[in-house]
């Protein structure tokens, strides 16, 4: 697992401080087959999925889908300011449980006077910390866009079952590796396709999908990222 994440990490924003959310047990609640990420849906400028559009989905947005079962945090390395991270534990993603990762895009100054202001905070593993946000907060942050969404399934979803829910990709980077993203631009989506472990789903909007997902994933896959030194 924590290979798995290690993978995924680099791909996208402050993906990497949720990660460790991912780990965390629990049965997943009921929810509408509308959540299926393969019912992910064009939309003019945007994407569909999990009850949310991107662009556009606010942090106001995902309270009112959730409520109290989503989970709002500044994750951050000691000294560094870190990212806003909502989580909501148990979903249900068309009748496969897991976890859903919320990413935001906030300014350092706000990410630091967050933490001065914690109601508490936790450690999250190694120097990463939790701090989570007071009520006044989650109310004044109501507006933060979502930049992006990460579904990972508590079930293994093999290559079959992706091809047949999504169909082929239009670009696979690292193909026959323990470690393939199958790349979905149109939609937005990138699948990282683990043989021996857990896949992961993320998806930003569609104008978004370069920058915020396949350069990264090229960036890392290319043989001077994995070089020493």
């Amino acid at each position: 697992m924590i290979a798995l994440l290690a993978g995924v990490a680099i791909i996208v924003l402050a993906f990497l401080p949720a990660a460790w959310q991912a780990l965390r047990g629990g049965a997943a609640a009921p929810s509408p087959a509308v959540d299926a990420p393969w019912n992910l849906q064009p939309r003019a400028g945007g994407v569909a999925v999990f009850g949310l559009e991107l662009p556009g989905a606010t942090l106001a947005d995902a309270e009112r889908r959730w409520g109290e079962e989503l989970q709002l945090a500044v994750l951050a390395e000691t000294g560094q300011p870190g990212a806003l991270e909502g989580y909501v534990e148990r979903f249900d993603s068309g009748g496969i449980g897991g976890k859903l990762l919320l990413a935001t895009e906030l300014d350092a100054a706000t990410l630091q006077r967050l933490q001065r202001d914690t109601a508490a905070r936790e450690p999250a593993g190694g120097t990463l910390w939790r701090y989570a946000l007071r009520a006044v907060d989650r109310r004044a942050l109501g507006a933060t866009p979502l930049a992006g969404l990460t579904f990972i399934p508590a079930v293994n979803l093999d290559p079959a079952t992706l091809r047949e829910r999504f169909g082929e990709p239009e670009e696979v980077i690292a193909p026959g590796g323990r470690l393939e993203h199958w790349l979905y631009p149109a939609r937005g989506l990138a699948i990282a396709v683990d043989s021996q472990g857990r896949e992961v789903l993320q998806v930003v909007a569609p104008a978004e999908f370069e920058r915020r997902l396949r350069a990264p994933l090229k960036a890392a896959a290319s043989p001077a990222a994995s070089s020493p030194g």
